[in-house]
């Protein structure tokens, strides 16, 4: 199990990222004396001394601090990835401090340039040489330079199932074809094949010898190897041609189920391993086993052949793994670092790294040149129950804590998936990389795409019979006839709505534009009337003006007539002239005459001011009311 936060394993290093102001560097040398020791000495030594060394770690002197602690060397000159730097940057596992603030970036890169520069001691020591050597791990050759030919998919193969159950049962290993979409499932007694780009089912191969455990493809993607059994009882592996469903070969008659296996490109030799702890090869040909290697502790529990068939690598239940010569099982490596047993391993596709996994959490990275590891990482706390390369260098890998994790090439994570409902049993990454198949405890193979961790869709490893699925089929046909018959409707109904709501849009452009010329109708009529009104208003004030001027002239004249008809009374007869009274009667008359004519003028029909400001008013309304229909709502 991966250690907690709390174990003291991972409270080894639990002061050590307390780090006050950053000191000043000189340019040329960074030594553990003058930089690194300061930097310890104020954040770590009170629980890494000499006398309190927790985690069996020492960091009061340059010696000690490159011992290590109980769990190995923490710095490796020259490698930047080295554990000290992970645990504090918080890359790995413990993430240290395991509370409060992240160290200072000053404090780290004084550890980075110390590690990267040799761990130098002092000023007059000499960088120390890496003591594994460097690998690069980008792919050395190309993994999509595919075999000739379309690629193998089945054509005439079984699709009833040999077994069918209510549930399904767990699902031990899923295997992917390196050139064609095609996934291999273990189903109950029988192997099951899916079109990765579909998901359908496109053929069963029976298995009746047991239950199949372990599956791989061959690198040209044609056959697959099964290896299975009835516990306890026996085991056996079967080689299929996915093309046909045939069983090409049969290898490796044991007494116990086979937990692992494996058949080197060229067909000659096949790989088992399983509860008798033995590594067995045996001869295609003639069935007979080549050697039996008793070097593993425990169960086999995973093994993998490289692509070039060179190399053979085993992994058991207590965490021993060994890298073999395929053709003579000879020793190549002993890869020891895990602490609890190998849950897969896999070599990448240009054998050049094998990639291990195990129920300690990690998984770790090893070049096959000189068999040193190039990358531990912790995957999954409390243990990784799978683990698969894809074709490109990227991987996969499944734990207990019931997520998926992507990984990229260069070894850093790229996606997390969960965590999922069941525990997580195997998982694998498709041929073009696009999909991610996660199985699960309960039979259930769900699918992620690669890039943004969406799920696609879900594979149950019990498919039911073929008058089943036909009959699911037909009744889906029905369902997606009634519903295309429904949306056929609908999409008359909205044909429709669409149509009137073109003669509704047709019909209002029609009266917005009538409404719109009555506007600008009513309108002109408005200041036409209002232009009228207005030149009859002013014509009567006119009319008023010179009425009242007329009445002040009459009066001045009535009464010169007056004064001229007192003035005549009082003459004696004799000198009476009547001329200047009938001059200014005259006159008196003839103003009484022109205000008599201009009233009868102003207060003549034509000229009253009513029916035109009535006029004007209907107009100004129904202009108005125009308007407010053209305005938007």
């Amino acid at each position: 199990m991966q250690p907690k936060a709390s174990d003291p394993v991972i409270s080894r290093y639990a002061t050590l990222f307390v780090l006050s102001a950053p000191f000043a560097i000189a340019a040329d040398k960074v030594t553990f004396d003058d930089h690194v020791l300061p930097v310890l000495q104020q954040a770590c030594l009170n629980c890494h001394n000499p006398d309190k060394a927790k985690g069996g770690l020492d960091l009061s002197t340059y010696g000690a601090t490159l011992k290590g602690g109980s769990g190995g060397k923490i710095v490796e000159p020259g490698d930047a990835g080295s554990k000290l730097l992970g645990c504090v940057i918080q890359s790995v596992e413990p993430k240290m401090p395991p509370e409060g603030d992240k160290m200072a970036g000053a404090q780290i890169d004084i550890l980075k340039q110390w590690i990267e520069g040799g761990l130098l001691e002092n000023k007059n020591s000499s960088a120390k040489k890496p003591s594994k050597p460097k690998f690069e791990t980008t792919m050395g050759s190309d993994p999509s330079k595919k075999p000739e030919g379309p690629p193998p998919m089945p054509q005439h193969v079984l699709l009833e199932p040999e077994v069918i159950t209510p549930k399904p049962s767990a699902v031990h290993a899923l295997a992917v074809s390196p050139w064609a979409p095609l996934l291999a499932v273990t189903g109950q007694r029988q192997i099951l094949l899916h079109d990765t780009n579909t998901l359908e089912l496109v053929g069963i191969l029976p298995f009746p010898e047991g239950d199949p455990i372990s599956l791989a493809f061959t690198p040209d993607a044609r056959y697959l190897i099964v290896g299975g059994g009835v516990p306890g009882k026996s085991g056996i592996t079967v080689t299929f041609d996915v093309t046909n469903g045939s069983r090409l070969l049969s290898a490796a008659k044991e007494f116990d189920s086979i937990l692992a296996s494996d058949i080197k490109p060229g067909f000659d030799i096949v790989a088992t391993g399983g509860p008798s702890r033995l590594l067995k090869l045996w001869r295609t040909e003639d069935g007979e086993m080549i050697t039996s290697i008793k070097k593993h502790t425990d169960w086999i529990t995973a093994l993998d052949i490289s692509n070039d068939g060179v190399l053979l690598a085993s992994g058991d239940r207590n965490g021993g793994v060994w890298v073999w010569e395929t053709d003579t099982g000879n020793e190549f490596h002993t890869l020891r670092a895990h602490q609890a047993g190998i849950t897969g391993l896999a070599f990448r596709s240009d054998s050049n790294i094998l990639g291990s996994a195990s129920e300690d959490g990690s998984v770790r990275m090893w070049e096959m040149n000189g068999g040193g590891e190039v990358k531990k990482i912790d995957a999954h706390p409390g243990g990784v129950t799978a683990f698969a390369f894809a074709r490109d260098g990227s991987f996969i890998t499944a734990g207990r804590d019931k997520k998926a994790k992507l990984w990229k090439a260069d070894f850093n994570l790229l996606k997390e998936i969960g965590p999922l409902p069941q525990l997580l049993t195997s998982a694998i990454i498709d041929v073009e990389s696009k999909k991610a198949f996660v199985a699960d405890a309960l039979g259930t193979i769900r699918v992620f795409d690669t890039t943004e961790g969406k799920p696609l869709g879900e594979i149950l490893a019990n498919p039911p019979a073929i008058g089943t699925r036909i009959k699911t089929l037909a009744e889906r046909a029905g369902t997606q006839k009634q519903r295309l018959a429904d949306a056929e409707a609908a999409a008359k109904q909205k044909a429709a709505a669409v149509e009137a709501a073109r003669k509704a849009l047709a019909d209002a452009e029609n009266t917005l534009k009538q409404s719109r010329e009555i506007a600008q109708a009513s309108k002109a009529g408005a200041d036409k009337a209002k232009q009228e009104l207005d030149a009859r208003r002013q014509a009567r004030q006119k009319q008023q003006e010179e009425i009242s001027r007329l009445a002040e002239a009459k009066k001045a004249a009535q009464a010169d007539t007056d004064a001229k008809r007192a003035a005549l009374a009082a003459l004696p007869e004799g000198q009476r002239d009547p001329a200047p009274l009938s001059a200014a009667e005259q006159k008196n008359r003839e103003i009484g005459d022109q205000i008599v004519k201009l009233q009868q003028a102003k207060d003549a029909p034509a000229n009253q001011e009513g029916p035109l400001a009535a006029a004007f008013e209907m107009a100004s309304k129904t202009a108005g009311v125009a308007q407010a229909r053209i305005k938007p709502a």
